[in-house]
């Protein structure tokens, strides 16, 4: 059973001095310099009960996997999902015969940093970008002989398409887990995908809570909004909750940079209360109203680089339209 909040790595990084001048760039330097903080949250998150935790990249899997062993926390205690980025791309940057070396090194690089021998889910990343029926019976054959081996428990696929996933669920079958973009502004994988999941006993992960209506920023960011200061939970909490009606999904996995973030979120799992969408629908009006570009353009100066660089990804698609 996996607690329904869990831990997502891909955004820790963004209030940590981990950046160059270029967003995605990494100083591994000062990126191995913050992992005491990054070793308390994840002491804290084991100590409240959470066991699940999700890694795309490979600073988000060396991260993990240091402080697992620091603090020395049972491997059987713990879920850990992980996915070789983009792996159909890779696959279809190389010949046919380097497909295999591909997706088994990756494996192994990952169970290295991870300081394990088996993953309990391993994730196809988004497989509806680069798709070929050939790189996809490649790479599911490679995962179904390291779980034989017992280097993988669950095969999962993670996707920003819910259509596209759904369609490989219902014409091969092959999933024990799914994760998926879902929240308040992007609700088609409650239509598409959750009643298939449901129906052929597939686990569903939500990722991206927080940030929408933009790739990249959190909604919050355009607060605050009429009625906010009358509900039970913060704004994250809401948006948490709101996520966990639905009771297909088994766990949400927001990113947490910060201790505080971690005891709000756990403080919004564990609170009762009335789950007021209107307070998110009123979130999502701020965010795309008339006001929103001015506020993006604000972001612009903000101190975190992921989010100048996504604000300024945001404006040039309005400047598009």
């Amino acid at each position: 059973m996996v607690s329904e909040l869990g831990i997502g790595g891909h955004e820790y990084r963004r209030p940590l001095p981990t950046t160059l001048s270029k967003w995605g760039e990494m100083d591994m330097g000062k990126f191995a310099s913050t992992q005491p903080m990054r070793n308390e949250i994840v002491k804290r998150a084991v100590e409240a009960g959470i066991n699940y935790f999700d890694t795309t990249h490979m600073e988000e899997v060396m991260s993990l996997g240091n402080a697992l062993k620091f603090l020395g926390i049972e491997r059987e205690k713990i879920y850990i999902a992980a996915m070789i980025v983009f792996p159909f791309r890779k696959m279809g940057e190389n010949p046919r015969s380097k497909w295999v070396d591909i997706i088994k090194d990756g494996m192994e690089r990952i169970l290295n940093a991870l300081h394990t021998i088996y993953v309990d889910i391993f994730n196809l990343h988004f497989p509806e970008n680069d798709y070929s029926r050939e790189k996809f019976s490649v790479f599911m054959n490679i995962v179904a002989e390291a779980k034989k081996e017992g280097k993988v428990r669950w095969i999962g696929a993670s996707s920003h398409e819910p259509r596209f996933l759904a369609e490989l669920i219902r014409k091969y079958d092959c999933f024990d887990v799914i994760m998926v973009r879902y929240n308040y502004h992007l609700q088609e994988a409650r239509d598409v995908l959750f009643p298939l999941c449901r129906a052929m006993e597939i686990g569903v992960v939500a990722m991206k809570p927080f940030c929408w209506p933009y790739y990249g920023i959190p909604f919050i960011k355009f607060g605050p909004v009429k009625g906010e200061e009358g509900s039970p939970y913060t704004p994250a909490q809401l948006c948490l909750k709101w996520i966990l009606k639905s009771p297909e999904i088994s766990t949400v996995v927001p990113s947490m940079n910060s201790l505080n973030e971690l005891e709000e979120n756990l403080d919004g799992i564990s609170k009762e209360g009335k789950i007021d969408e209107k307070i998110l629908s009123e979130y999502l009006n701020a965010a795309t109203g008339p006001e929103a570009k001015e506020k993006l353009k604000k972001m612009m100066s903000d101190p975190n680089i992921d989010i100048r660089f996504f604000a300024e990804r945001a404006l040039s698609e309005m400047g598009a339209r």
